[in-house]
């Protein structure tokens, strides 16, 4: 399920970004406010054992930079948080594509592993290009030591705005596969999404970003 800023929030929010109203209709029930930094807002909501979290922000910097960002797995431990290792496994098309990630967890837990297929597409009219990934755990045999996570979806929405400028919203459902501590659930929370994305819109100022093209993402 899809969560957006209403538009009011978002125009005193990021003043000068305009953004369609067609994207901006959420519900917000049970949405947490836990903490801002540098531009960032992190939004969480627990479900019985499934956790979600929402950020959202605004980067300067161009679509086809941001979605080949996305598309690049082997550098997903560059700017994930805690990603330990990240691999490509099959590739159907520009816009589909399978990979493999673990996830390092602190001691005494074990590591975490996960399956995804990814899917990525454009909204023709507005520009936006959503990325959504979603667990594919039988995809690959499982490893041991490290446990499988089973449910999760995630999806990167972007919006184009002026001057440049790009709405950015990260949405994680996730079920971590076991008892997770409440402190280290706190971490994941207010960390984990502040140095995702502080990272992320470092990556994003380098060159070979700056001056991406892809065929499939009109700008």
């Amino acid at each position: 399920m899809q969560q957006f800023l209403t538009s009011r929030l978002l125009l005193l929010l990021f003043p000068g970004i305009f953004i369609s109203q067609s994207i901006l209709a959420q519900n917000s029930d049970g949405w947490v406010f836990k903490n801002e930094k540098n531009g960032v807002k992190v939004y969480y909501k627990k479900t019985s054992d499934v956790h979600e979290i929402k950020m959202v922000t605004s980067m300067k910097a161009t679509l086809p930079g941001i979605v080949q960002l996305l598309n690049e797995v082997e550098n997903y431990p560059a700017w994930g948080y805690k990603i330990a290792e990240a691999k490509l496994l099959k590739r159907t098309g520009d816009k589909e594509f399978f990979y493999y990630s673990k996830i390092d967890f602190p001691w005494p837990l074990s590591d975490r592993d996960i399956v995804l297929q990814t899917k990525v597409e454009q909204d023709s009219v507005t520009k936006r290009v959503t990325s959504t990934s979603y667990a594919k755990p039988v995809y690959l045999p499982e490893n041991k030591d490290v446990v499988r996570i089973k449910t999760t979806t995630t999806r990167w929405t972007v919006v184009p705005g002026t001057g440049g400028w790009q709405y950015i919203e990260y949405y994680i459902y996730s079920d971590p596969a076991g008892n997770i501590p409440d402190w280290m659930v706190n971490m994941a929370i207010d960390v984990g999404p502040l140095e995702t994305l502080s990272r992320m819109r470092k990556m994003l100022q380098q060159p070979k970003y700056q001056s991406a093209k892809l065929a499939y993402i009109r700008e």
